[in-house]
């Protein structure tokens, strides 16, 4: 089983679309996939139209061992991919990561979820917290949304610090640029100065997510902008699968093509070893 954390300290940068989006792909492509919502505000619950009718989470159960992790796990109206809601209370989600970590208890978690899921996504709330910071340590993978500014690189060389400490390692960290808008020249200047970065551009499509409250990939599989978050999973998906964290399900309904995006330039090698950071994003997305 794999683990994503979708994290950037900052809100507003598009967590939730991206986290929501690689669960509807990768259910699509035949994996079970657990959507865990960390971030308060309850957004992706509200986007797959989950029913919460009297089912508040309290996940200061879960701490106290009181409930059951598979107790609070919700279907969606999504083929293969099931919820777990947000505690309205954050200070139970904080002490929730931070205790499990404490007691040992967060790896022995994954495990009694790998029975029932290939991946477990996480949508974190923004902040560099002391659960984010547990948590980050604990996953496979952290994927970050950017927006595109001079301040990208900044951002992205602040979460990797923030996962470092105390160990001094890290995840293979994406950074991914979100809401792009190419006529912005901000946005321009940026892509440029980065040009292996995946890019998700300010899309009409994706603003009907709020509308449809689903996934591209129910409501408009063949858009542009699902073809995009198909890519942007392919990526992921081969770099998981080649540390044999995932295989495709037998029973898929269909398999994802992994789809090599492009080789980063040698400039832009050069840059990020300057920087001393991500040599995971060529690792991931660099063809064979």
């Amino acid at each position: 089983m794999a683990t994503v954390a979708i994290f950037n300290g900052k809100g507003g940068v598009g967590k939730t679309t991206i986290a929501l989006n690689l669960a509807g792909q990768a259910a699509s492509a035949g994996y079970r996939v657990l959507l865990w919502e960390i971030d308060g505000q309850g957004d992706s619950s509200w986007l797959v139209r989950a029913d919460l009718s009297g089912k508040e989470t309290d996940l200061s159960r879960l701490l106290n061992n009181i409930v059951d992790v598979n107790d609070l796990i919700l279907p969606t109206r999504v083929e293969r991919l099931s919820l777990l809601p947000a505690d309205a209370n954050a200070r139970n989600a904080d002490n929730l990561f931070i205790g499990l970590m404490r007691q040992q208890r967060l790896l022995p978690l994954f495990t009694q979820l790998q029975r029932r899921f290939d991946v477990i996504l996480f949508d974190c709330p923004p902040g560099f917290c002391d659960a984010n910071l547990k948590l980050l340590q604990a996953v496979n993978m952290v994927v970050v949304p950017c927006l595109p500014s001079p301040l990208a690189m900044r951002g992205l060389l602040r979460v990797r610090d923030f996962v470092m400490k105390a160990r001094g390692t890290h995840a293979p960290i994406l950074p991914v640029f979100s809401m792009v808008d190419r006529r912005r020249r901000m946005h321009t200047i940026a892509l440029a100065e980065h040009p292996e970065w995946p890019v998700i551009p300010y899309l009409s499509e994706i603003e009907r997510m709020l509308v449809e409250r689903a996934p591209l990939s129910v409501f408009a599989p063949g858009s542009a902008a699902a073809q995009l978050f198909d890519r942007l999973w392919s990526g992921i998906e081969g770099k998981l699968r080649q540390s044999h964290l995932i295989r495709i399900r037998p029973d898929a309904t269909q398999t994802a093509e992994i789809v090599p995006l492009p080789v980063v330039k040698k400039a832009a090698e050069a840059r990020v070893r300057r920087t001393g950071a991500f040599a995971s994003v060529r690792r991931i997305y660099a063809r064979a």
